[in-house]
């Protein structure tokens, strides 16, 4: 059962959380409500698991044989003496786990050492004992003299491991891939008497960290941790099984209106241009929510009787599950970090921060999820986090083989950042595509279309291909051919040309398209007969003058102003606009006498 004052610690980190948050300003308590409320619920379950240590019941203990006069009944006589202490499947008092673990530390010449150890420590070494023979194998009897053998052969030691023979434990090397330069030596310290000698205690730490390397080559045919639900569900109450469903739900509960209080919070924050922090209360919404959960499901976890090993196992993830919703709140809250440098780079003409900012957001991030793995494998779990490492050089290769467009797409992103044929915000032309810059990344880069779809594009597809900067050029030069009917008089096609002439140097269209009149001129020619018409071609440049606010849409307001312009003073002067067309003359048109005819009647007058 757990002490009833515990439960007051989650009740009094709330208030806590509440004063905290009344002691602020009006306008900071929000803000402060999740950054307050995480860390005052961090802060009761470090009491709470603390006190979650309660002794087993009293129990029928079977008695341990203890024999050390060879180097087969010391192993043994270890191995039932720490596997009693270590397990839990036998009920025992705390007297009685502590009386094997002296068996088991006593099977060690502890006292032979120059410096002696403290009792935590000669329990380490007495477990990573353990720890070291289930990754060797299965020990049987044969593979250890008795006493009678130890005479026979005049044995003062006997070297366990490694040896050459018998045990495969040159396979343990080879897996490694390298030599043990360590020995597990079992020696006759007193007549009759044999104990894990003096060096194989002083070299214990270095073989267990070459060991741990291994996964375990010994596993017991039964788990250990269902082992351990027999008794939970033998030994607690129906009361119990309730309170732990009443604490999940009352953490749902609790995380639920948690999370909505604090969107609600932030939704009106953000609404009094207090941006930043509504962004902070929104990102702590999600993780409090779990933080609250996780602290119901703590709760109800004190009502179940719960072995040694489950408590271990269950503590731990409750461990991971707080860190989870610290980590979850770190990680949102590099929102708040880019909205600051997208402040900053905002203030600046140059745009190549602003492509700086998501490759920021993104590293932060990356950083925060391997940094949060690491903690949680090798504070909560006990994991080696140096064999972790030391694999990655060999999953390094595989990787690379695996991940070559990955890491071309990497260098594209660096040939974008140093080379810059484009920044974000830039309106670019690719692979006959034509769009806006959204977002350039460490793998691709995505562009908006003018319909409106994304499009994703892998950073190595850059390195090759061409990419036309349409928002680099200074101007957009336009190719105007005015065509014009065949029966226009020549006067009417100079008239022509000096309308679209005074309409291209109009103060209106000049002021607009920003004409450079000395180096850009509007130019105008007659130059072409077509089949149809008659062609009037002219030049001008529209100019972009690095103004964000001009670009395609404004040219082609600009393309409109000067077509009404040219229309006008077309219909005015009578000049008429040419369209594929075919005229067929018959001699009965008195309009249109044919040539034939002039020419017959000619030819008759001379004769």
């Amino acid at each position: 059962m757990v002490d009833p004052a515990l439960l007051h610690l989650p009740i009094c980190a709330l208030r806590t959380a509440g004063y905290i948050t009344r002691c602020m300003k009006p306008t900071q308590q929000s803000p402060c409500l999740g950054m307050s409320l995480i860390a005052a619920l961090l802060l009761s379950t470090m009491h709470v698991a603390r006190a979650q240590t309660e002794s087993a019941p009293v129990g029928s203990v079977e008695t341990i044989a203890v024999s050390q006069t060879s180097p087969r009944d010391t192993m043994f006589t270890y191995l039932r003496a720490i596997n009693r202490a270590l397990d839990q499947q036998f009920e025992q008092t705390r007297q009685d786990r502590n009386l094997a673990w002296q068996i088991a530390v006593n099977c060690f010449d502890f006292d032979a050492l120059d410096e002696p150890l403290d009792e935590p420590t000669r329990h380490r070494y007495t477990s990573d004992m353990l720890k070291i023979l289930d990754r060797i194998g299965e020990v049987s009897k044969d593979q250890l003299p008795d006493s009678a053998q130890a005479k026979q052969r005049g044995l003062d030691s006997f070297i366990f491991f490694p040896r050459r023979s018998g045990l495969n434990h040159l396979a343990i090397q080879d897996k490694l891939q390298q030599s043990i330069m360590q020995s597990i030596v079992i020696a006759e310290t007193d007549p009759g008497v044999w104990k894990f000698s003096r060096q194989t205690i002083e070299q214990l730490p270095q073989l267990w960290q070459t060991m741990s390397q291994l996964p375990p080559a010994y596993v017991p045919q039964t788990s250990q941790l269902l082992i351990g639900f027999g008794p939970t569900f033998e030994k607690t109450p129906v009361w119990g099984w309730g309170a732990l469903l009443g604490g999940i739900l009352a953490g749902l509960v609790m995380g639920k209106f948690a999370s909505i209080t604090m969107r609600s919070v932030a939704t009106r924050l953000r609404s009094r241009d207090a941006g930043a922090r509504g962004q902070v209360v929104s990102n702590a919404a999600s993780p409090a929510s779990l933080a609250l959960l996780t602290l119901g499901i703590m709760i109800g976890l004190n009502f179940l009787y719960l072995e040694e090993n489950l408590e271990d196992f269950s503590q731990k993830i409750i461990q991971f599950l707080f860190l989870l919703a610290l980590g979850w709140l770190f990680y949102n809250l590099v929102d708040i970090v880019e909205m600051a440098l997208v402040k900053i780079t905002a203030k600046t003409e140059t745009k190549l921060d602003d492509m700086i900012v998501p490759l920021v957001r993104k590293t932060l991030r990356i950083f925060l999820v391997i940094t949060f793995t690491l903690v949680v494998a090798q504070n909560v779990f006990s994991l080696n986090i140096t064999g972790w490492l030391a694999g990655l050089g060999i999953a390094g290769l595989a990787v690379s083989l695996a991940a070559q467009d990955s890491v071309k797409n990497l260098f594209g992103s660096i040939t974008i950042f140093f080379d810059k044929p484009f920044f974000v915000g830039d309106f670019i032309s690719f692979d006959n595509d034509v769009g806006t810059v959204e977002e350039i990344g460490f793998r691709s880069t995505r562009i908006r279309l003018r319909s409106g779809h994304l499009v994703t594009v892998p950073n190595m597809k850059f390195i090759d291909n061409k990419v036309e900067n349409i928002a680099a050029r200074p101007y957009i030069r336009r190719q105007m051919d005015v065509t014009i009917t065949y029966d226009t008089p020549p006067d009417k096609i100079e008239e022509a040309q000096r309308i679209l002439s005074d309409i291209l140097n109009d103060a209106q269209v000049v002021e607009e398209g920003r004409f450079d009149m000395d180096q850009f001129p509007p130019r105008i020619a007659f130059n072409e007969l077509n089949a149809d018409s008659l062609n009037i071609r002219a030049y001008y440049w529209y100019q972009m003058a690095d103004d964000p606010d001009r670009g395609f849409f404004t040219y082609l307001d600009h393309c409109q102003l000067v077509n009404m312009k040219l229309f006008r003073a077309y219909a005015t002067a009578g000049i008429e606009f040419a369209f594929p067309t075919q005229t067929l003359y018959v001699v009965s048109d008195p309009a249109r006498k044919l040539t034939v005819e002039a020419q017959i009647s000619g030819t008759a007058a001379g004769n």
